[in-house]
């Protein structure tokens, strides 16, 4: 009986279960909709669907939150004051909506991933989409375009074009200007990798564990069930882990992205040389953290 239902998990190649596959295509094998974009979808008219609901109340003047709506409530507000404020400070309401709708979007495709859904929909729902390079990178993108264009209209077009010397002298602009280019875009590869790669790895690893079921039941059935019970207990111990995975890359990923619009947005007229504000400082203290 396990081992039926573990059979279509445990393919013999792990990456079945984490590669995308196209659920509707042209006959000349454009994909025109996929298992990843159809997560996508799911998750976004999950939030469409919540945020709504849990806002009425407000609407109606009912200010003090119960139920599901008193967690959400706690998590928008620890986002806002505890994690974003102090690096964006009087700016944060500007970006809020935007991280707040970054942070569930990736949080529930990360989740969605986690749910048993795929060997009874042969794969096509409980998709991890942030396990897609072609996703992270499209949010990665995105943010990308946040945070320049927040630093151009903070500072104006001048004083963000000078930014790139770094404070150096101008002799130094042929070795800065590169360097800082490469940095620029360094930073949403980054984001990008970072999410991609630990929600990749973790499903890889899960995958893996549930094909050695089949290959230790062709071995034996006594064989098979000793491996099947360690396999199920390893797995097991995986799914609490990626759950711990998938809250700490969403966390990672906003806070990094918030940084990094922090960073472009300081107006050097603010601080004199050798300082730094009240806010890069608790950044720093977050990230050695």
């Amino acid at each position: 009986m396990i081992h039926a239902l573990l059979l279509p998990l445990a393919q013999t190649n792990p990456l079945e279960h984490v590669l995308d596959k196209p659920i509707v295509h042209t006959p000349g094998g454009f994909w025109l909709l996929s298992a990843d974009v159809l997560s996508l979808l799911i998750s976004a008219a999950l939030m469409l669907l919540i945020f709504p609901a849990i806002t009425k109340p407000y609407r109606r003047g009912e200010h003090i939150p119960t139920g599901t709506r008193n967690l959400f409530e706690a998590i928008l507000v620890y986002l806002r004051e505890e994690m974003v404020r102090p690096i964006l400070g009087e700016d944060t309401d500007r970006f809020i909506p935007y991280l707040w709708t970054l942070f569930f979007f990736i949080l529930f495709n990360n989740l969605l991933g986690l749910l048993p859904l795929g060997p009874l929909t042969g794969g096509l729902l409980g998709r991890t989409a942030t396990a897609n390079l072609w996703v992270t990178g499209a949010l990665a993108i995105m943010s990308f375009i946040v945070m320049q264009v927040s630093g151009i209209r903070s500072n104006g077009l001048v004083p963000y074009l000078k930014h790139f010397i770094g404070g150096a002298p101008l002799w130094l602009a042929p070795l800065m200007v590169p360097l800082e280019i490469i940095g620029m875009f360094i930073k949403p590869f980054a984001l990008a990798i970072r999410l991609f790669a630990n929600m990749f790895a973790g499903h890889t690893v899960i995958a893996v564990l549930l094909m050695f079921t089949t290959m230790a039941f062709g071995a034996g059935v006594a064989f098979g069930w000793g491996v099947s019970i360690v396999v199920i207990l390893a797995s097991v111990a995986m799914m609490c882990l990626e759950l711990f995975v998938a809250f700490l890359q969403t966390y990672i990923f906003v806070f990094l992205t918030a940084m990094f619009i922090g960073q472009l947005m300081v107006h050097e007229h603010d601080h004199k040389p050798g300082e730094i504000s009240d806010a890069a400082r608790q950044a720093g203290v977050h990230m050695a953290g």
